[in-house]
C-alpha cells in the first residue's frame, strides 16, 4: 500500500483493518484473513514449488479481491464489514471507488513486475478472473431488478462472482510453481466447488449468524431485500411457506425487524435454509474429494483441505 497515493493508502489500510479513519494504527478492528492469499501459496505447495515464488500472485489476488469489497459496498450501499464502518461510509462513494480502482491496477502491476514467463501467464488467469468478477457482479444486479430468478440462474452467478477467483487463486500459485495441466485442472474444479459451497453457507449465515461473527446487522441479507439461495429455494417450494412468502414480496411488505423475523420463519419452513445447507455440505465434500485425486505429499493436501473447510465452516 506504500506505493499508492498518501490519502488512498489511508483508505486501503483502513479497509484491511490496519488504521482508523484518519490513519492511526488500529489494536481492535478485525483485519482481512488473506484466504485467498493463502489458497495462492497451498496451491503452489501442493504443485511441489516453494510457497515465496507464488508470493507475488498471493498479494495480487488478495488485492484484487479487496478491490471487489470495496466496490461491492459501494454497490450494495453496505454500511458494515467486518464489524466497523465500510470504507464509502467513511470517505464517500467517489473515494471509495477510486481507492477500489487503485486496489486493481496494483494487483495487475504487481504481478506484472515479476518479469517471468510463469508471471505472465498468471497475469491472464488474474484478469480473467477480474473479467468474470464483473461478470458476475452484473449478473448479481441484473437479478436484484428482474422478477424471476431461478436457483440454477442464482448458482451460475456465483460461479462468476464467488468461485472464478477461488479457482484463480489456485491456478496462479500451481502456475507460478510449474505445476503441471492435470494438477491445475484438479485444483481449479475443487475451488469451483469450494466457491458454491461457501456462496451457500454465507448465504446462511447472513441471515441466521451471529452479528458478533459476520460482522454485519441481524438479517442484514433480508433487510437489503436481497436474493440469496435461502430466498429462491423457498420461493421455489410448492409449500404453504413458500407460497406465503411470494405473496409477501409481491405486497412489498415494511422491513421492520418484526416482518424480518416473520419472512425468516417462512424461508425455514419452505426449505430455503435446508436446501442451502444441503448444497454447502455437498459442493463441500465434492471439493475435498477432488483434491484427494491429486498426487502430491499428504500434508500438502491435508493442509489445503483443513483451509477449505475453515473457509466454508469456520472451523478446521
Amino acid at each position: 500500500m506504500g506505493t499508492l497515493q498518501p490519502h488512498l493508502a489511508e483508505v486501503c489500510g483502513y479497509h484491511f483493518g490496519w488504521c482508523s479513519a484518519g490513519g492511526t494504527p488500529s489494536a481492535g478492528a478485525v483485519p482481512s484473513k488473506f484466504l485467498r492469499a493463502t489458497l495462492v501459496l497451498l496451491a503452489a505447495e501442493c504443485a511441489g514449488g516453494d510457497a515465496a515464488t507464488a508470493v507475488p500472485g498471493a498479494v495480487a489476488v488478495e488485492l484484487l479481491h479487496n478491490h471487489s469489497l470495496i466496490h461491492d459496498d459501494v454497490i450494495d450501499q453496505d454500511d458494515l464489514r467486518r464489524g466497523r464502518r465500510t470504507v464509502w461510509s467513511v470517505y464517500g462513494t467517489e473515494t471509495a471507488v477510486l481507492a477500489g480502482d487503485a486496489l486493481a491496477a496494483t494487483a495487475v502491476a504487481h504481478l506484472a513486475r515479476a518479469g517471468t514467463v510463469p508471471a505472465r501467464e498468471a497475469l491472464v488467469l488474474l484478469l480473467d478472473a477480474f473479467n468474470r468478477l464483473c461478470a458476475g457482479q452484473t449478473a448479481d444486479l441484473e437479478m436484484e431488478r428482474g422478477d424471476a430468478v431461478t436457483v440454477d440462474e442464482y448458482l451460475r452467478m456465483v460461479a462468476d462472482k464467488t468461485s472464478a477467483l477461488l479457482a484463480a487463486a489456485v491456478a496462479i500459485g500451481a502456475v507460478l510453481s510449474g505445476a503441471d495441466e492435470a494438477t491445475i485442472g484438479i485444483l481449479e474444479a475443487a475451488c469451483r466447488d469450494l466457491g458454491l459451497a461457501w456462496q451457500a453457507a454465507n448465504d446462511v449465515e447472513d441471515i441466521w449468524g451471529d452479528p458478533a461473527v459476520t460482522g454485519k446487522p441481524p438479517l442484514s441479507d433480508l433487510r437489503s431485500g436481497k436474493m440469496t439461495l435461502p430466498v429462491l429455494a423457498a420461493l421455489a417450494s410448492d409449500t404453504p411457506a413458500g407460497r406465503e412468502l411470494t405473496a409477501h414480496r409481491a405486497s412489498g411488505a415494511d422491513r421492520a425487524r418484526q416482518d424480518l423475523d416473520h419472512v425468516a420463519d417462512l424461508i425455514v419452513r419452505a426449505g430455503g435454509r435446508a436446501e442451502a445447507e444441503h448444497l454447502a455440505r455437498q459442493r463441500l465434500a465434492s471439493a475435498e474429494a477432488r483434491l484427494r485425486e491429486l498426487a502430491v505429499p499428504d500434508p500438502s493436501r491435508h493442509a489445503l483441505t483443513a483451509l477449505f473447510r475453515f473457509i466454508v465452516t469456520r472451523s478446521a
